[in-house]
C-alpha cells in the first residue's frame, strides 16, 4: 500500500471521469462484519475456520466478498451480521441475519443459489437499503483518508444503514459509495454529492454526479446508461420496456435503468 495518494487530484476530484467503472462481474454479494484489522484482500482476513471455509467458497462460486463494519466501532464478539445480496436485473434483493463466527448457519447451497441469482433461504429479506463507503486503507490509503470522514458522517444522518467496506473497485475514485441492493457505485463523492445521491436512490432514482454504474452490468450497457442519464433527465430504479431480461425473480439478464423525464419524478440530478 502507497503511504500517499498516487492517483493524482483529478482522480478525486471528479475532473478524470469515473462513468461506466462499476464492477461488471460483481452481482452475487456476501457482506460479512469484521472488525478488523482488513489485511490487502478480504478472504484472507482472520476468521474463525467455520466462517473462513464459507469465504473460500464463496469466492470460488463468483460470490463477491465484502467485510464490513460499522463506523468509528471495531469491536464485535461471537455475532456477526451477515447479508447475501444479488444486483443485477428487476428484482435485486438483500437478505440478512446474524450468525455465530465459529458456527455460521450460512451454508454452501445458500452460496451456491445465490451464484446462480436464486435468492435463498438464508435470513429474512432486508427491505431497507445498504450504504457501504469503501475505507479499506491496507489495499490503498486514499480509501481511508477519504472514506473513514465520509463514513462517520453518512451514518450520522442515516443511523443503521451504512457500513465501512473493504475494497469495491476502483480506489482511485475514492471517496467511493455503493448503494444495495442495486448495486449503484458512485465515485468520488463529497458528503454533499454522497448524500445526494442516496436521497436520490431512496426516491428511487439515481444521478448523473459522479454516477460510475451498476454492478454486475457489462461496461457497454453502462456507458449506453450513462449517455442517457446525461441528457439531462433522472434513471428510475424501475426497469424500462426496453431493458434487457424477464420481469419476476432476482436472476436473469443485466437490466437497464428507465428515463425519468425531467419534472416527472426528477430528483434533481
Amino acid at each position: 500500500m502507497a503511504a500517499v495518494c498516487e492517483h493524482g487530484a483529478d482522480c478525486h476530484t471528479g475532473l478524470e471521469p469515473s462513468m461506466a467503472s462499476a464492477p461488471e462481474a460483481s452481482r452475487a454479494w456476501l457482506l460479512i462484519e469484521h472488525p478488523g484489522p482488513w489485511p490487502h484482500e478480504a478472504a484472507d482476513a482472520a476468521q474463525p475456520a467455520p466462517l473462513a471455509e464459507l469465504v473460500k467458497s464463496a469466492e470460488e462460486f463468483g460470490v463477491r466478498v465484502q467485510l464490513i463494519r460499522r463506523p468509528g466501532r471495531r469491536q464485535v464478539g461471537d455475532a456477526r451480521a451477515v447479508f447475501l445480496g444479488w444486483t443485477a436485473g428487476s428484482e435485486p434483493f438483500l437478505r440478512h441475519t446474524e450468525v455465530s463466527a465459529s458456527a455460521p448457519e450460512l451454508a454452501e447451497r445458500d452460496l451456491k443459489e445465490l451464484a446462480a441469482g436464486n435468492m435463498p433461504s438464508f435470513g429474512a429479506a432486508w427491505d431497507d437499503p445498504v450504504f457501504l463507503v469503501c475505507t479499506h486503507g491496507k489495499r490503498n490509503v486514499c480509501c481511508a483518508r477519504l472514506g473513514v470522514p465520509l463514513a462517520q458522517a453518512l451514518a450520522a444522518r442515516h443511523p443503521g444503514q451504512v457500513w465501512e467496506t473493504t475494497h469495491v473497485g476502483g480506489h482511485r475514485f475514492a471517496a467511493n459509495l455503493v448503494l444495495l441492493p442495486h448495486g449503484v457505485y458512485y465515485g468520488p463523492v463529497t458528503l454533499g454529492l454522497a448524500a445526494a445521491a442516496i436521497d436520490a436512490y431512496q426516491r428511487g432514482s439515481v444521478v448523473v454526479n459522479r454516477y460510475r454504474g451498476r454492478a454486475g452490468q457489462a461496461r457497454a450497457d453502462q456507458e449506453a446508461e450513462y449517455a442517457r442519464l446525461a441528457e439531462g433527465g433522472a434513471l428510475s430504479l424501475a426497469l424500462g420496456e426496453a431493458a434487457r431480461g424477464e420481469a419476476g425473480g432476482g436472476g436473469g439478464e443485466d437490466g437497464g435503468l428507465e428515463w425519468v423525464r425531467p419534472g416527472l419524478g426528477d430528483p434533481g440530478g
